[in-house]
């Protein structure tokens, strides 16, 4: 480590000693549930839908304890920093079920620019699995899909692709039809997607279906 880097670790760890409550309590939080670099950036990635199953087994376990862990005040005040705080109280939210958390988690997909952490609050609300959840996604994408397509996915300020995903998904486990009116040929997903955005539906039903398997516990990739 060179002595800039000493400099900012010291400076940090004394901020966190002896800093103010708040920030100390926050300082706690994203040690506790975050994690240096962030350990459910995996999640986000995908890349721990393919890990080696004993590796996914030790990680769904810490996941499940750090959901126990977790309250109410925690979770929310992670929901309200940055967005690797966020991706955390997401799947803390999945992986426990905490529906206690809904309104919160349609609140921030109501804003301006819910960002990359919405799409693991589709996760959430697919995992919850109700028909409150599947007619939030639905509404989300009422109001989503009116917006321009960015013309790279990197750029997408939403999660239209995750939410459409989720919803797919909710419908197929809930026998209903909410995503349906958006998939007709003058529907709002023809119209935001184009002609190809058709063709990749399956694969975002499939993997919100692991994301969802991942969450309770299960191989994500066993059908």
């Amino acid at each position: 480590m060179d002595l800039g880097g000493l400099r900012g670790y010291l400076a940090a760890f004394l901020r966190g000693r002896f800093g103010s409550r708040e920030y100390r309590y926050r300082h706690r939080l994203i040690r506790r549930y975050v994690g240096h670099g962030g350990r459910y950036l995996h999640l986000r990635s995908g890349g721990a839908l393919f890990w080696p199953r004993p590796r996914q087994r030790l990680f769904q376990y810490r996941l499940r304890w750090s959901a126990r862990r977790a309250g109410t005040k925690d979770l929310l005040a992670l929901l309200d920093m940055g967005w690797r705080e966020q991706v955390a109280a997401s799947w803390l939210i999945a992986v426990g079920r905490r529906a206690d958390l809904r309104d919160r988690i349609a609140q921030d997909l109501r804003s301006d620019t819910p960002s990359g952490y919405g799409w693991d609050h589709c996760t959430a609300l697919a995992r919850l699995g109700t028909d409150q959840d599947a007619e939030l996604l639905r509404r989300y994408l009422d109001r989503a899909l009116l917006l321009p397509r960015p013309l790279h996915d990197d750029d997408d300020q939403h999660c239209q692709r995750q939410a459409m995903g989720s919803l797919l998904y909710l419908d197929g486990v809930l026998g209903t039809s909410y995503a349906q009116p958006l998939l007709t040929a003058d529907g709002l997903w023809r119209q935001w997607s184009g002609e190809e955005g058709t063709e990749s539906l399956e694969e975002e039903r499939e993997l919100a279906a692991q994301l969802v398997a991942f969450a309770a516990g299960k191989a994500p990739l066993m059908n």
